[in-house]
């Protein structure tokens, strides 16, 4: 597993090097390359950089940048599998344990060593993984401009989130094996509902649902974003009255004379914009990591009771 790490943060290492250098050789760094500025200056303005230079550096990069994170997505199911699946499955399969409670130990004893030696490794080696792929991914994501942050990859890759969804990913594969006690079984059920959790987690809109958004006002006739930081994730867009009754946008469907005239029946007084900014990121990164290692918190508790009983 060590090794394996090393092996990944190299990798990250190298990759980062080399889209940093590109950058920095083509003059593009600080640049979000699809959107109206570099360096501050507006791209009309900006011409020294030729257009397969910043596509290259959108196609390629980006690629290596989201691929990695998708594979980080997957650590958890390793963990699972070939970390906590095995670690009392095996003992209780070869009859090792009792060997070890031969020794004036007591079960609990037993099952809290190796769960504590289980959860350091999976903390060390996914706190390394995460702390490199946020480094990367924190500091160029903007770079370009069709990358946002509310998505899986970052949301569970480059946080606190990362470390602790592959904790409890540790703690469900070894309480699978203290409940299944065959070795291959085990990991074959870890593989399974873990891989089912992880599928299901892209699906989830943790904003939504743990995450109050921030609503923005603008008169009519303006531009209903201009009070919206940059970066934001927006959640709807709704017509106020002046009663403060919301309407949705698909009730005055007309243009021009005829708008003006809808909304005038309706009473509008100005659009309300709902939306997350960017710095919700790390809010819902300590919410969801808060989540993770209550449960993980539960099921450890749940081993140390339920094994201990089984194993006096």
């Amino acid at each position: 597993m060590l090794a394996l790490t090393a092996v990944a943060a190299a990798c990250f290492g190298y990759w980062f090097h080399d889209q940093w250098a590109f950058q920095h050789d083509h003059g593009i760094a600080g640049c979000d390359i699809l959107l109206p500025t570099c360096q501050g200056v507006p791209t009309s303005e900006w011409e020294a950089v030729p257009h397969h230079v910043t596509a290259k550096f959108e196609n390629a990069y980006r690629d290596t940048l989201v691929n990695a994170g998708q594979a980080l997505r997957y650590v958890p199911l390793l963990v699972a599998a070939f970390i906590g699946a095995p670690l009392f499955a095996r003992d209780f399969e070869t009859g090792a344990y009792r060997v070890a409670l031969a020794q004036s130990i007591s079960p609990r004893r037993w099952l809290a060593a190796k769960l504590a030696h289980a959860v350091t490794l999976t903390l060390l080696a996914t706190t390394v993984l995460t702390a490199l792929y946020g480094w990367w991914w924190h500091s160029t994501w903007r770079d370009f401009g069709s990358l946002v942050w509310n998505t899986p990859v970052p949301m569970l890759t480059a946080g606190p989130a990362a470390v602790a969804v592959a904790v409890l990913a540790a703690v469900l594969g070894a309480t699978i094996g203290l409940l299944v006690r065959r070795t291959v079984p085990a990991m074959a059920i870890s593989l399974a509902v873990c891989g089912g959790l992880i599928y299901r987690a892209r699906e989830v809109d943790f904003l939504h649902h743990l995450l109050s958004p921030i609503s923005a006002r603008t008169a009519l006739g303006s531009d209903s974003d201009s009070d919206v930081p940059r970066y934001s994730r927006h959640d709807g867009w709704w017509y106020e009255t002046s009663s403060g009754e919301r309407l949705d946008l698909g009730v005055c469907p007309g243009v021009d004379a005829e708008l003006t005239r809808c909304l005038n029946r309706h009473d509008v007084v100005a659009v309300l914009t709902e939306y997350h900014p960017a710095s919700a990121y790390w809010p819902i990164q300590w919410i969801v990591a808060g989540i993770c290692l209550t449960v993980a918190a539960a099921l450890v508790a749940g081993c140390l009771w339920w094994g201990g009983r089984r194993t006096a």
